[in-house]
């Protein structure tokens, strides 16, 4: 156990690495700020370490702990990466006493390694269908019978060949060349990338069931596919489509559009039928903050993150508070979920939809993923594999996965 004492803390220094100054760096500041109430004379050195900075980590690591901060941000779907590579390399905030029942449980899973748990959650990707209600009315649908609803995928496809039917709109906005949307349908069935074991589980009834929606969806013509991110977000903003599948932090972009301005309204994450675990819930993206056990500052490190990112005080559920509207940055500690910005109404979407509670509803609900040291080279081949089904050069769902797991096993040199 880690004895923390504030006469230790005295002119010390904790260093931090992220990246993105309005969101990550925005965050961590203001979390400092609330440190200091209570620590003045501890400074936070936050250093915005923009693309680079897993190679910088990773040097530091292969360096022993060399030149690396005290804490550092790490994306999800990549620590278990770094687990597997560098087992000693991370403090165990479990032991250190952080009470992870009050966090989202999804985000518990990736930081988890045998009984030890090594991150402090930050941001959520708890996603949502949205959808633009001026086009379903203009196919003669009422989007107040969607609204706020649990919908099915099969619902979905029938309203989306109304839509396509009425409107020439595709249902949705797909980016072909990239992973996103078939993760998060495979995420909302409770289904797992890989076996307890390592070995690849692409031939689960979750996985075919998720690639067979998909199929669907291309051959109705309910999807509007586009290759790289700026052409996603361009068919969003000049309507090519009637919605997309995808995150809360989708907010930012789609106000920067004030055409957009009461159109939109958000709801669940359609339900995979027929698969066990499934949920109208799922998630893409998020962080979370890490301390390396090579820093001479754990404690004071540790005491950080715990006192403000996992602690319920009135400081720092303001501070989530303040950080979702400064950034749009919601946090995953349940307690600070019911913050004044997290259930406001917001003009900007449809009846003014408190989309920030919906979000956090549905955050709750989202099934744990556990991404693997694999993920990477698994989410490229499938996204290969499934464009050539797209394409006809695959002709069925088993030839699909087969193609996936080749490619795989030829990357891995299996």
């Amino acid at each position: 156990m880690l004895f923390l004492a504030f006469g230790v803390f005295a002119q010390q220094k904790i260093s931090v690495w992220c990246w993105d100054p309005n969101f990550n760096v925005y965050a961590m500041k203001q979390a400092a700020a609330v440190y200091n109430k209570t620590k003045p004379n501890v400074t936070v050195e936050i250093v915005d370490m923009a693309q680079d900075i897993e190679a910088k980590i990773t040097a530091g690591l292969q360096a022993g702990g060399a030149g690396l901060p005290d804490i550092a941000l790490f994306q999800d779907f990549r620590i278990e990466q770094f687990f597997q590579d560098y087992p000693n390399a991370f403090v165990d905030l479990k032991a250190a006493g952080v009470d992870y029942s009050k966090l989202a449980q999804y985000k518990v899973g990736p930081m988890t390694k045998g009984t030890k748990i090594y991150g402090i959650p930050f941001d959520t990707g708890s996603t949502g269908l949205w959808l633009r209600t001026d086009y379903l009315k203009a196919a003669g649908l009422n989007p107040d019978s969607y609204l706020g609803k649990n919908l099915k995928w099969s619902d979905l496809i029938k309203f989306g060949v109304t839509v396509k039917a009425k409107t020439n709109k595709p249902l949705l906005s797909y980016q072909s060349d990239n992973f996103d949307m078939l993760r998060i349908v495979v995420q909302s069935t409770g289904g797992q990338f890989f076996k307890a074991d390592g070995s690849l589980n692409l031939r689960s009834d979750a996985f075919k069931k998720s690639i067979t929606l998909f199929k669907d969806l291309n051959d109705k013509g309910l999807l509007y596919s586009v290759v790289g991110w700026s052409d996603w977000i361009n068919a969003i903003n000049s309507d090519q489509s009637a919605g997309f599948l995808n995150a809360i932090w989708m907010v930012g972009s789609v106000k920067s559009r004030p055409e957009n301005a009461g159109k939109y309204m958000i709801i669940p994450t359609p339900l995979i039928e027929g698969v066990s675990g499934a949920a109208n819930a799922s998630n893409n993206g998020g962080s979370s903050w890490y301390v390396f056990a090579s820093s001479p500052n754990k404690a004071l490190a540790v005491d950080f993150l715990k006192s403000v990112w996992a602690t319920t005080t009135e400081d720092t559920l303001a501070f989530y508070n303040t950080i979702l509207k400064g950034a749009g940055a919601m946090g995953t500690y349940i307690p600070s979920l019911k913050g004044s910005n997290y259930t406001a109404k917001d003009e900007f979407f449809y009846k003014s939809q408190a989309v920030y509670q919906d979000f956090a509803k549905w955050m709750e609900k989202v099934p744990v993923l556990k991404y693997t040291p694999n993920y990477v080279p698994m989410r490229d081949a499938v996204a290969h594999a499934v464009l050539n089904y797209f394409q006809g050069t695959l002709k069925t769902v088993d030839e699909t996965i087969a193609a996936a797991e080749a490619e795989y096993k030829q990357v891995m040199g299996q």
